[in-house]
């Protein structure tokens, strides 16, 4: 059985965009659920701190990790839920593209 390399290439290029989107799909979701581990302990600690403290309103620092976090959020673009303009200069999409741009050169 002979393997004509053109239709391998030509499948594998057809599979591409969709393996893609599973990959940054998972490595988002990595970042995500790191992201949220962290977030859980520094929720936790700004709250307590907040507390004793006894700060409150926007300029608390619970509030102040809750904008940290929405900020993450999109960054991350977990779903793709945002547009481009509205997540800032770095994000994980700008970075995968600018790792995928580096390995085709």
């Amino acid at each position: 059985m002979d393997i004509d390399p053109a239709k391998v290439n030509e499948k594998v290029e057809e599979l591409w965009p969709q393996s893609r989107r599973l990959l940054v799909l998972q490595v988002k979701l990595y970042i995500d659920a790191f992201r949220d581990i962290v977030l859980s302990a520094v929720t936790l600690g700004a709250f307590l701190i907040d507390v004793v403290q006894r700060n409150s309103g926007s300029d608390c620092y619970f509030e102040k990790v809750l904008a940290y976090g929405r900020k993450t959020e999109r960054a991350i673009n977990l779903f793709n839920q945002y547009d481009p303009e509205y997540q800032g200069p770095h994000t994980v999409d700008g970075v995968i593209n600018d790792l995928e741009e580096r390995f085709r050169s």
